[in-house]
């Protein structure tokens, strides 16, 4: 299973404001692997993922093609927006569970790390580190082929965003196909999880290739997001 962007162009025309945001965008996301994407504030990362999500908000316009083979699940940037605020999280996790007779909620919990302790409480109730993870909890449920994660792990910490990140890898390792919006770019470096990293800046493709590849670049602006990191180029 695979999502594609196809010469995808996104321009937003509101009252205020109009202007493009994804430039002739083409990206494959293949299956049994995570697709990394990385870029500044603006550069285009979450419409991208609102593109293969089909949630491009109304005043969009889009030319090219999204092309999708099998179910796709989403994780929002802010966990919080994955629930109603006025019931608990447990009680919305097991009404998806019987929406989509995917995995068991304990399972996708698990896969998560999120605490069972934490799903008897409102979502506002939850911290943002459990609402992240209870976010990635309600995606895994559906079992999607593809899955797209806006900063799945940005306000964990590392032992925590490490675990997750390694249970993410594990699901592309069954066969789904996952594009993730991050900023661990050490952490990616260090473990190799992700076979490709994208470089978004200002809504067009930068460059593509593995984080060894990437970090080892001529182009200032593709080693920088690893030097920053300390990452250094192999030798």
């Amino acid at each position: 299973m695979t999502a594609e962007l196809r010469s995808f162009s996104v321009e937003i025309d509101t009252d205020r404001w109009r202007g493009t945001v994804l430039r002739d965008v083409n990206l494959t996301v293949p299956a049994g692997q995570i697709t990394a994407v990385l870029g500044g504030p603006g550069d285009g990362k979450t419409m991208i993922a609102y593109a293969l999500t089909g949630r491009l908000p109304g005043t969009a316009h889009s030319t090219g093609s999204v092309v999708i083979d099998g179910s796709v699940g989403y994780v929002p940037q802010e966990g919080v927006d994955a629930f109603a605020p006025d019931r608990t999280v447990g009680a919305q996790l097991q009404e998806l569970q019987q929406l989509h007779g995917g995995w068991t909620v304990e399972q996708a919990c698990a896969a998560a790390y999120y605490p069972p302790d934490a799903a008897t409480l409102l979502p506002a109730h939850n911290s943002a580190g459990q609402i992240q993870r209870a976010a990635i909890a309600a995606a895994l449920l559906a079992a999607p082929d593809v899955l797209v994660a806006d900063g799945p792990t940005s306000s964990l910490d590392q032992g925590t965003a490490h675990a997750v990140w390694k249970s993410l890898r594990e699901y592309a390792d069954s066969g789904a196909a996952l594009l993730v919006i991050t900023h661990d770019v050490g952490l990616l470096a260090a473990t190799g999880y992700a076979e490709r990293v994208i470089i978004v800046s200002e809504g067009q493709i930068l460059a593509t290739g593995t984080p060894a590849e990437l970090a080892s670049s001529e182009d200032p602006r593709v080693n920088m997001y690893f030097r920053a990191f300390g990452v250094r180029p192999t030798t």
